[in-house]
């Protein structure tokens, strides 16, 4: 009798070390998972993700069950050597801050400007950050058949990008690898970027644009991975940004993997309101489970799409087209020039009924730090 007792004590012994062992596997945290986040909502595709990025996903993707302060401002500021500092009267965020009292939660900048520039992108994006602000990054990389071309216009074939060894994939990764220079620098200081790397794929104004579907994936693809994993970079959430009325926008989707949010560009005319049609795709691309953005904003029409400025547009549009058609996008951004909210002549009007309005969050209202542990 002694002798079976031992063997059930012994055998309750090991039920229990074998429990407390699958209990420890079943509540251990990946590796890859920064230990430091509250996390329980949408995945980076970027498994390694900074805690700062997945802390920023995660407010975003929660920001449009809110009730108030669930719609994001911003502004893009220029390209390249041309962005100004932020405490320049002549910054398009500046000139906001002058005419409302409001710094925009976002700032928009370029690296881009007939050659990757980063010096003065990087410094004020840094200042935007520190003041609670965050960022997003267009990339309008040269043309890698004919880079003299500018905004990255003309034509190239992108199976001769991907080909190993061809002088446009040579041309390609070593633009690649400026502009991850350039992210570096921002990683150090943990700022966390919405790296839009292909803007308006569906049109054909950019030499990546309006190509078969499976090859502009693949680019996407590689350029993704390149970023990821052979520059370490790990406080980007990338853009899928078509443009907003394509009916093709789903066919160039690269994938849950591949992409974090998706954003739509968007320009009408200044007497144009937004309506169901200006993004026919909306239902099936929020499906998707992504954040959504207006990642490029024009309330009216500019001199470089019609010839000349049309007449100021009401800013306010915007939010009465959000509220009503699309009420899970969560954040936007004015183009800047003609396309923004605030400009020096010829203005387009109601940016401070529109900042000031209880949907939108502001710089110093963004929460998303509220998603990382102290």
């Amino acid at each position: 009798m002694a002798k079976q007792m031992n063997v059930n004590i012994k055998s309750l012994h090991i039920l229990r070390l074998l429990f407390l062992i699958v209990l420890f596997m079943h509540c251990r945290r990946s590796p890859n998972e920064p230990q430091d986040v509250k996390w329980d909502g949408i995945e980076p595709a970027n498994i390694n993700a900074s805690a700062e990025a997945r802390a920023v996903l995660h407010y975003l993707s929660e920001l449009p069950d809110q009730k108030e302060k669930k719609l994001i401002s911003g502004q893009f500021e220029s390209w390249g050597f041309a962005v100004k500092p932020l405490n320049n009267p002549e910054n398009w965020l500046n000139k906001i801050y002058q005419a409302t009292g409001k710094w925009v939660g976002i700032a928009g900048i370029e690296y881009h400007a007939g050659q990757v520039y980063i010096s003065e992108p990087n410094s004020m994006s840094l200042d935007h950050w520190n003041n609670g602000g965050l960022i997003q990054l267009y990339l309008i990389m040269t043309n890698p058949a004919n880079p003299s071309v500018s905004n990255g216009g003309g034509q190239c074939d992108i199976k001769l990008v991907l080909q190993q060894g061809h002088p446009y994939n040579r041309h390609f990764f070593n633009e690649l690898d400026e502009i991850a220079e350039g992210l570096m620098q921002l990683k150090e200081k943990k700022v966390v970027v919405f790296l839009n790397m292909f803007a308006e794929m569906t049109g054909n104004w950019f030499w990546w644009g309006n190509q078969d579907y499976e090859t502009f994936i693949q680019l996407h693809k590689t350029a993704f991975d390149y970023l990821t994993v052979n520059h370490n970079l790990n406080n980007l959430l990338f853009i899928f940004e078509p443009s907003g009325q394509h009916q093709s926008s789903l066919s160039y989707y690269p994938g849950h993997d591949y992409v974090d949010m998706i954003g739509f560009s968007i320009f009408v005319d200044h007497d144009v309101e937004l309506s169901a049609s200006t993004i026919p795709l909306y239902v099936e691309l929020k499906d998707l489970g992504k954040p959504l953005a207006i990642s490029q904003w024009g309330p009216r029409r500019g001199k470089d799409q019609v010839g000349m400025d049309q007449p100021p547009a009401d800013n306010y549009k915007l939010l009465r087209g959000v509220q009503v058609y699309f009420p899970d996008i969560c954040w936007w951004m004015n183009w800047n020039q003609a396309y923004a909210l605030v400009s020096d002549e010829n203005s387009n009007y109601n940016a401070d009924l529109l900042l000031d309005d209880r949907w939108v969050v502001n710089r110093d209202e963004l929460k998303w730090r509220n998603y990382l542990q102290n």
